[in-house]
């Protein structure tokens, strides 16, 4: 578990992390497959590491999980420090209308979407991709949970809130149903057309066509109705870890393929309320103990999986680790329990 490293983008990983996006299919906006953007996102990364906020400001903090050991990158996952006017959050909220007729009285109750620009004081977490290879042992939750270690090590950098949008239902080929039946009557393209234009361009034009008046869910073809609300399945791991860590179902869905946005208060997520900070004592060939997600509390982020011994507010650490977290005796560290129940 040791190799596996949790750390900040580097501009070096730009084609690594391009191969990666071409794995992931449509859907995952915050990772395009245009290694143009993609390099704009790791600048803006940068940028924002080496930024010194006393307060939440429009930063993207990108970060990889590699294979040490085969020097292999094989993940990405991202934190945008807050979503703002000029960077809104547009969204379907699920709501109900009432209709009535005392002439005949009759009461009809009917589900509805109505479309909302959400520019709330939010963080949001986003860019979430592990190789399919990959997909196995504690990878997955170190690529996800690593991410609110760096959170609790620099708080004033985030919203005191955070979403997640997660990604919808949609097939190999590019296609949803509920763009389909929605979306595609508007914007006059194609699914991957137009997910390709949210990252590329100020989304006004997403306020601009986006109808304005309730879509009546039942007068959508079956197709649609069935996958409003619901999570691709390769995204249903990192919807079920982020549900263990406190996050909650909302009223709003994705405009495009009705996959559902979920959020939580940040000092209520259980990774971050859990962890701890030590100061280490000592550095060593041998630890017996239970796994813990450990991370170095440095601009220079750097997280991974091993045992850690702890004595009150100091702590013994593998060799190997120290080294990985480019730590020493005396350094502090941030921890939590690898189980998470």
């Amino acid at each position: 578990m040791t190799n596996m490293l949790f750390r900040r983008a580097q501009n070096t990983d730009l084609d690594v992390i391009h191969e990666l996006a071409l794995k992931c299919g449509v859907g995952l906006t915050s990772l395009p497959k245009d290694i143009g953007l993609l390099n704009h996102r790791l600048a803006w990364s940068s940028d924002s590491f080496e930024a010194i906020h006393e307060q939440p400001y429009n930063s993207y903090y990108l970060f990889v999980l590699e294979d040490t050991e085969h020097k292999r990158i094989v993940g990405t996952s991202a934190i945008q420090s807050s979503i703002s006017k000029d960077n809104p959050l547009y969204s379907f909220k699920l709501s109900k209308l009432n209709q009535q007729s005392d002439d005949l009285n009759v009461c009809n109750t009917v589900n509805v979407l109505r479309f909302v620009t959400n520019n709330h004081r939010y963080s949001e977490l986003c860019t979430l991709f592990l190789d399919p290879a990959y997909r196995h042992s504690t990878n997955g939750v170190q690529l996800s949970r690593s991410r609110f270690l760096f959170m609790a090590t620099l708080p004033e950098r985030f919203q005191a809130s955070l979403v997640a949008e997660m990604r919808g239902i949609s097939n190999l080929e590019g296609q949803s149903p509920f763009w389909d039946a929605v979306g595609s009557h508007f914007f006059h393209m194609s699914y991957s057309e137009a997910d390709r234009l949210r990252i590329t361009s100020n989304q006004k034009f997403i306020h601009d066509l986006m109808p304005k008046i309730p879509i009546i869910i039942d007068l959508l073809p079956k197709s649609a109705q069935e996958v409003i609300g619901k999570t691709h399945q390769s995204t249903q791991p990192a919807l079920n870890m982020l549900l263990r860590e406190g996050f909650e179902f909302t009223n709003y869905i994705d405009i495009f393929d009705a996959g559902p946005t979920i959020k939580v208060a940040r000092n209520k997520i259980k990774t971050i309320k859990r962890s701890q900070v030590l100061t280490v004592k000592a550095i060593v060939d041998e630890i017996d103990s239970k796994p813990y997600i450990i991370t170095n509390t440095l601009i220079d982020f750097r997280g991974l999986i091993s045992k850690i011994s702890i004595d009150d507010n100091t702590c013994s650490i593998l060799k190997t680790a120290a080294e990985l977290l480019q730590i020493k005796c005396g350094d502090r560290i941030r921890c939590v329990k690898l189980e998470n129940k």
